[in-house]
């Protein structure tokens, strides 16, 4: 995608169950779009119509008609206006995934809205990625922006065409691997660590930012944290920068685990790669560091 595209989108999870996420600015304030999401006839705009009673507090349940025969049922588990909405969304009888809707004041008035439908199956995946996408472009609309083409399917269908995965044990308890990558002094210690000027920022929550820079490299790796577990799972967008420019729409999800008396960390890395060539590149990314972490957290050190 170029670099007007509006929508920055991530792929996480596992074989089992993913997460699409995405994120997309509007030239509105956080409550405008707030109104735009939550009010019924608003709602019908851009993503469907509200069937019988609308939701007013958290454990209602509701019925959306999201056109072609389909009314799917909801529960919402938590509101804080204007800033987030969150509920369960049933694809079928026994397919419940969790929406997690974000809003954030940018810029002059301007508001970035992150969506995160977790717990899919993974069949589900590009069809929730690109219909996400395409009612995210129609709020647009709702809100009186003209509405835009969107990757759609074919963008999805890349990003988990080819996904990168590692699974190295590490000699340490789980905790000292989850500082590790979570705290700046933990990861100054090994990342990119035999570079001298290494800059590193980790804001570690959700919507947190992180930045790890090695400028004489000419090298940055940036993002946004997008799942906190502690000492289980740990998730974020992922934009390498370099001479050549910068990559979009990558994601890492880490697992951590006990493994015989150490630690198991499964680390799953998603772009929208056309060939194996950027997987292996990072293959050997990942091993390098990961190399060096273990020679952080062996006993010894």
């Amino acid at each position: 995608m170029t670099s007007t595209d509006p929508f920055l989108r991530a792929l996480t999870g596992d074989a089992d169950e993913a997460t699409v996420t995405l994120r997309r600015r509007y030239r509105a304030t956080p409550a405008q779009v707030w109104d735009a999401i939550t009010t019924p006839e608003r709602i019908a705009r851009w993503f469907g119509t509200i069937v019988g009673a609308a939701p007013a507090r958290p454990g209602d349940e509701f019925l959306v008609d999201i056109g072609g025969g389909r009314v799917r049922r909801a529960v919402v588990d938590g509101c804080d206006a204007p800033r987030a909405l969150a509920y369960t969304w049933w694809s079928g009888d026994d397919d419940p995934g969790a929406v997690r809707i974000r809003l954030s004041a940018v810029g002059d008035g301007d508001t970035e809205l992150t969506v995160t439908h977790d717990r899919l199956r993974p069949h589900w995946t590009v069809a929730y990625g690109a219909g996400w996408e395409a009612s995210l472009a129609a709020l647009d609309g709702a809100l009186g922006a003209p509405i835009e083409p969107t990757g759609g399917a074919p963008r999805w269908e890349l990003l988990r065409a080819r996904p990168l995965e590692v699974t190295v044990r590490l000699d340490a308890p789980r905790g000292r691997v989850w500082d590790a990558f979570t705290t700046v002094p933990g990861l100054s210690s090994w990342w990119w660590n035999h570079w001298d000027d290494v800059e590193v920022q980790a804001d570690v929550r959700v919507g947190g930012a992180y930045r790890f820079a090695a400028p004489a490299q000419g090298v940055t790796v940036a993002g946004e944290y997008l799942v906190v577990e502690p000492a289980r799972r740990l998730a974020f967008t992922w934009v390498w920068t370099d001479l050549d420019g910068a990559s979009a729409d990558e994601a890492v999800e880490i697992v951590f685990a006990d493994a015989e008396g150490g630690t198991s960390i499964r680390i799953r890395h998603t772009g929208p790669w056309e060939s194996d060539e950027p997987a292996g590149a990072y293959r050997q990314g990942w091993e390098f560091v990961i190399g060096a972490l273990g020679r952080a957290l062996a006993p010894h050190s």
